[in-house]
């Protein structure tokens, strides 16, 4: 007994045991090479007896000797527990994954490569980051609009700022809102040149604006040339007109010889006067009364006039075929007498 308490004493070492009658083994025990790790002492539950270096001791059943036997080493973990961290770090692989992804604006499903667990892990993750990637996508992008469109309204630069470059697609966002606004600005602009280009056109006036956009020079243009399409239409119209009541062309006092081409133009287009003249001449030349047709009451003057000149023709025709007449029998009766002349100068013979 004196024997076994001073060897047990020589290999001893400092930390208490727990309930089961072991501990773990301290780093200076370690150091000392007292012990590697958790083991039993004084017997303990697991070996019954006292344990250094990773072995307990046991009594025989003789009573005198021992035997020393491997302490027993702690359950490592279940596959249940393995599965389940397989598992969180699929989620957290897919999620990193997904939340790229989302951001980028990808559509493309993804795939993962491992056990079973880590797989089904990794793809509730990509599914849950690729949605969120994609919101903070879509609430960047509306941003970087709401930006552009204010800094275009107020005449900025095209130059996106650096907090909208890193993604193309922020960027993307920024830039239309910029153009939007920029659009809206032009359109705007050109409808208040083209205003101006039409009034100066209407009194024939141009000016063209200098130093501005050349989309501001075409509405400019766009709208004096409509006004000025307008003034040649109106005075054509009045030199057509003229032309119905006119028997013969006569320019109209205008302050402006481009005025007085375009009336001479409608004047030389109206092809219809011919037809009235030759209308009106026939109905004077078969001798029948005057009367205007409806659709000639605005030509009057030149109608009157033509059916006058048919009138005179047809006057003169009958005068004409009365003197023809007349000396048909002349000739007739003049050839009687001689007949008549004759045959009794013959009787007397």
């Amino acid at each position: 007994m004196f024997t076994l308490v001073l060897g047990s004493s020589v290999d001893a070492h400092s930390g208490r045991t727990d309930s089961n009658g072991g501990h773990n083994c301290s780093e200076k025990s370690k150091v000392k090479g007292l012990c590697t790790g958790y083991h039993y002492h004084n017997g303990g539950s697991s070996s019954g007896g006292s344990s250094t270096g990773g072995s307990s001791t046991k009594a025989s059943s003789s009573g005198g000797s021992t035997q020393t036997v491997p302490a027993a080493k702690p359950a490592g973990p279940s596959q249940e527990q393995i599965a389940q961290q397989e598992k969180v770090k699929g989620e957290k692989d897919g999620y990193a994954a997904g939340t790229t992804a989302g951001y980028k604006g990808s559509n493309e499903n993804s795939s993962a490569i491992g056990t079973e667990a880590y797989t089904s892990g990794y793809m509730a993750g990509y599914q849950k980051g690729l949605e969120e990637g994609r919101q903070k996508l879509e609430t960047e992008k509306r941003a970087a609009f709401d930006s552009g469109y204010t800094a275009g309204k107020n005449g900025a630069t095209e130059e996106v700022p650096i907090v909208y470059s890193a993604n193309p697609l922020v960027k993307g966002a920024y830039e239309d809102g910029f153009n939007k606004a920029v659009a809206e600005i032009d359109e705007m602009k050109k409808r208040e040149y083209f205003t101006i280009g039409y009034e100066e056109g209407k009194k024939d006036i141009i000016n063209v604006p200098k130093d501005v956009k050349d989309l501001y020079i075409q509405a400019y243009e766009e709208g004096y040339n409509k006004s000025q399409e307008e003034l040649k239409n109106t005075y054509s119209k009045k030199g057509y007109d003229a032309a119905l009541m006119m028997l013969k062309y006569k320019e109209p006092q205008l302050e402006n010889q481009k005025f007085i081409d375009w009336y001479k133009e409608g004047f030389d287009s109206n092809k219809g006067v011919k037809k009235i003249q030759d209308e009106a001449y026939a109905l004077g030349v078969s001798g029948k009364d005057y009367y205007l047709p409806e659709k000639y009451a605005n030509a009057e003057v030149l109608f009157s006039h033509h059916y006058k000149l048919g009138a005179k023709q047809y006057t003169q025709n009958k005068k004409d075929n009365t003197t023809k007449a007349a000396g048909g029998v002349g000739v007739v009766a003049l050839g009687w007498l001689a007949r008549r002349f004759f045959v009794a100068k013959k009787t007397i013979s």
